[in-house]
């Protein structure tokens, strides 16, 4: 009888124990933080999967979107200066491998150069769609900014 006892309890402290370590995990990737000499930039996470892995399972959350030319229909662009820097962070801090890339129409047309979490966006004037490729361990996520080069 006793025996059953302590094992009901070393059952109960696991299963409190593995519950309360789940509540934390975070099920999305984190938001992009974009900004062009310290004034913040509005951007839009687009298609990304994601896994998280509890004790007891591993789940995998897939999300579609549109593609980032239709995303930047929905954001005002913000004004910059021709050659400007996009600075590209994290609200975790976390340091994914990042790809940018200029968008036409409907597909990429160019890759930017990204250097120490860093866009450099082209000098010529205009509207310019940019996406911001984030890869993670625990997955991949594409985020939009649209700016207007003066």
């Amino acid at each position: 009888m006793r025996d059953k006892k302590y094992l009901l309890l070393i059952l109960l402290v696991f299963l409190l124990f593995s519950t309360g370590c789940s509540t934390n995990i975070r099920k999305e990737p984190p938001q992009l933080i974009a900004t062009v000499n310290k004034e913040r930039i509005e951007t839009t996470r687009g298609t990304y999967q994601w896994q998280t892995k509890n004790f007891f399972s591993n789940t995998t959350t897939v999300a579609d979107a549109a593609s980032p030319s239709q995303i930047a229909q929905d954001i005002k662009p913000q004004t910059v200066k021709g050659s400007s820097t996009v600075n590209v962070e994290f609200n975790d801090q976390s340091q994914p491998k990042l790809h940018a890339y200029l968008w036409g129409k409907e597909e990429r047309t160019k890759e930017l150069s990204l250097d120490q979490n860093q866009v450099i966006l082209p000098s010529e004037k205009g509207k310019y769609v940019i996406e911001i490729s984030s890869k993670w361990l625990k997955g991949d996520a594409s985020y939009t900014l649209v700016v207007k080069v003066q």
